[in-house]
């Protein structure tokens, strides 16, 4: 008998770990036929790793604690929700990996009031015929964009794909060489492009695009697109043509305009403390455009959705598109949304939309934020660990705003670095997990995007991480 088949023959069998009296609860009723699934996936998995491994091999009852050890533990893991809570600690307002934006309590409870309860969501109460789906929430759209309607889809990449597919119709679309841009992870514009159907012409050059090159390019059917360049800068010897430029020239050559507003803002940025120069929706909806699209989240603040504004007798045609159907939203969405659009009717000032208040913190707001948390943290650090409260700046995030920087304080918490990676670890690990800023020399706080009911949480988290890490007596120097 070889070595390789000797080695084999210590596997347990797959019905002997079924039996393993731990894996009890997992084997009841129809919990069986997908425990027994894992169960064979771990003994493929051991049988592959001993086929690799050279040398003594564990006995087979060793081994089938190995199995054993793994089910439950990825059972464990399978049984526990798919996500985590975070505390976003980075002073990233919309940032995508966390699942960009918070919405506003009233959205959650309209989500999971539909959720969890029929709606009308397809039904005329009044007629009792079949209605259309999110019509009341895609009029509130267009009132707050002045737009003539407006359809909800499920993203702005679908968004934009479904506008430029409806109006171009396999034809050339015009758009200039600066505004080839990639939305996130491998959504190539060129690509999205590609994927209606139509040909793409880059019009000018990576730096300049001037009108007379949008001119030239024109050709019969063509339908002109312009995008915001809003997850990067171009500066130096540049030039551009503004929406409302191009607008009167799509209109005097009688073709479409589409526009990708990316983020898409409702209130003015000054309001946020961001720099002017960003147009509001309604702005680019008045220049004329045919075709305006939009995110529902990032700097709207609400949920993943994508909206489409503009021409009343466009949006007709894009509602009864027969692909319309495959990037529509759910019902959790449209009521999501719907609290959020009605946010922005019901305000007088400054909506109630958590992104936009994160946004919206003084540099003295945020300077007593960090000044308390530097405070209960300095109570309850490890020796050695040095925190003070720094100047700095947030960051918009999501795409949005690339080159502007918002003034804010962190809490700078200064170590070796070695406990600094180890702590910072630990706070990913807990739940709610806890992610920072960890820079070279310090691992740091930014108040600006955590909740006020989320400090105490945050320093309880630190507290934790220390004592995991095993840093030593809770004694603190401050900077």
């Amino acid at each position: 008998m070889s070595d390789l088949q000797s080695r084999l023959r210590e596997i347990p069998q797959v019905s002997a770990v079924l039996e393993d009296a731990r894996l009890s609860n997992l084997m009841e009723g129809r919990r069986r036929t997908w425990t027994g699934r894992i169960v064979q996936a771990e003994v493929d998995r051991l049988r592959e790793r001993l086929r690799e491994q050279t040398g003594a091999i564990a006995d087979r009852a060793v081994l089938h604690e190995q199995v054993v050890a793994a089910t439950l533990d990825r059972c464990g893991r399978l049984l526990r929700p798919a996500w985590t809570r975070v505390i976003n600690a980075t002073g990233v307002v919309v940032h995508t990996n966390l699942g960009r934006v918070n919405l506003p309590a009233r959205a959650a409870d309209a989500a999971r009031t539909v959720a969890t309860r029929y709606s009308d969501l397809e039904m005329d109460l009044v007629s009792g015929a079949r209605g259309h789906r999110g019509r009341l929430v895609e009029q509130k759209a267009a009132l707050l964009t002045g737009a003539a309607d407006a359809l909800v889809v499920n993203n702005n990449a679908a968004a934009l794909w479904l506008a430029v597919r409806y109006l171009a119709k396999g034809g050339p679309v015009l758009l200039s060489r600066g505004e080839v841009v990639a939305i996130g992870g491998s959504f190539r514009l060129d690509e999205i492009i590609g994927e209606t159907g139509s040909r793409l012409i880059e019009v000018g050059t990576t730096n300049r695009t001037t009108l007379a090159d949008y001119e030239r390019a024109l050709v019969p059917g063509a339908v002109v697109l312009k995008v915001h360049r809003s997850n990067f800068a171009v500066e130096g010897f540049t030039a551009e043509v503004s929406l409302a430029e191009l607008a009167a020239l799509c209109a005097r050559k009688g073709c479409p305009l589409v526009y990708d507003a990316g983020s898409g803002l409702l209130v003015a940025p000054t309001d946020l403390g961001l720099p002017a120069g960003e147009s509001l929706l309604a702005e680019d909806v008045a220049t004329g455009c045919d075709l305006v699209t939009c995110s529902g989240d990032k700097l709207l603040g609400g949920c993943q959705a994508g909206l489409i504004l503009g021409r009343a007798d466009h949006v007709a045609g894009l509602r009864e598109h027969p692909l319309r159907r495959a990037v529509r939203v759910d019902k959790m969405t449209l009521a999501a949304l719907d609290g959020v659009l009605t946010a922005y009717l019901e305000a007088t000032g400054l909506p109630d939309v958590p992104a936009l208040a994160a946004l919206a913190q003084t540099p003295a707001q945020l300077q007593a934020r960090a000044e308390r948390l530097c405070a209960a943290l300095a109570a309850r650090a490890p020796v050695g660990w040095r925190l003070s409260v720094v100047a700095d700046e947030s960051s918009v995030g999501g795409g949005s705003y690339a080159t502007a920087g918002m003034e804010t304080r962190l809490v700078a918490l200064a170590a070796p670095r070695a406990e600094l990676e180890s702590c910072h670890q630990h706070l990913r690990r807990q739940d709610p997990a806890v992610v920072a800023r960890l820079n070279h020399d310090v691992l740091a706080v930014d108040p600006r995007t955590l909740a006020a009911d989320e400090e105490s949480m945050l320093v309880d988290a630190f507290a934790g991480a220390w004592n995991a890490a095993s840093l030593g007596d809770r004694v603190v120097t401050r900077g």
